[in-house]
């Protein structure tokens, strides 16, 4: 999953919300008390965000619903397949957003940028950077077209230290939008049940 299913899956809670954000920035072994980027420690709550992320990334992998996914793919692109599909599935979690959240997606993302924003310098120095970036250019709305999916994993696909195919993957994924779709509409209220019931 993405940034934006991982924030949303991570519940109402701003502070499990910011967790959900940062566990793709937070590495290593987790401890009880976690200090942000100014030595001070996160709340429980953040903590308990960045566990969430964990839990979800690891059901998730081993689901057979998301490894059928990646099948539809097919085996060229089995190394950075779910990279594409965590990116596509952001895009149709925002056209399909009102199905999951009573909350507008305009009033959900701006109230989690505003939330970064207060927490800016405590953020560590990549998550502060990307964050700003989406809250300028509103990349929670963006992810919605369609026109936006190769693009941002050109992006993505800049960062990556080895030469990869994940540009021709994303043109694979948008040429099974369709199936891959219906498959997503299928499983991800599964999985709004699953973080709820890991929340508890």
């Amino acid at each position: 999953m993405n940034y934006l299913a991982h924030i949303f899956l991570s519940g109402p809670d701003p502070q499990w919300q910011l967790g959900g954000f940062l566990g793709d920035f937070v590495k290593g072994p987790l401890p009880e008390v976690l200090p942000d980027n100014q030595g001070s420690h996160w709340a429980p709550g953040v903590v308990s965000g960045i566990q969430l992320h964990r839990q979800l990334d690891a059901y998730v992998d081993s689901w057979p619903e998301y490894q059928a996914c990646l099948e539809v793919l097919g085996r060229d692109y089995r190394r950075v397949g779910g990279i594409a599909l965590d990116v596509f599935f952001d895009h149709l979690l925002v056209r399909h957003w009102s199905r999951f959240s009573e909350v507008p997606l305009a009033e959900f993302s701006q109230a989690f940028y505003q939330l970064c924003a207060r927490h800016q310098s405590r953020l560590p120095e990549s998550a502060a950077r990307f964050i700003h970036r989406a809250a300028i250019n509103d990349l929670f709305q963006g992810y919605g077209r369609e026109d936006m999916f190769l693009p941002v994993l050109e992006r993505i696909d800049q960062r990556i230290r080895f030469d990869t195919n994940l540009l021709p993957a994303g043109e694979a994924v948008l040429n099974q939008y369709p199936e891959l779709e219906a498959r997503f509409l299928r499983w991800m209220p599964q999985l709004v049940d699953k973080a709820a019931e890991l929340r508890k």
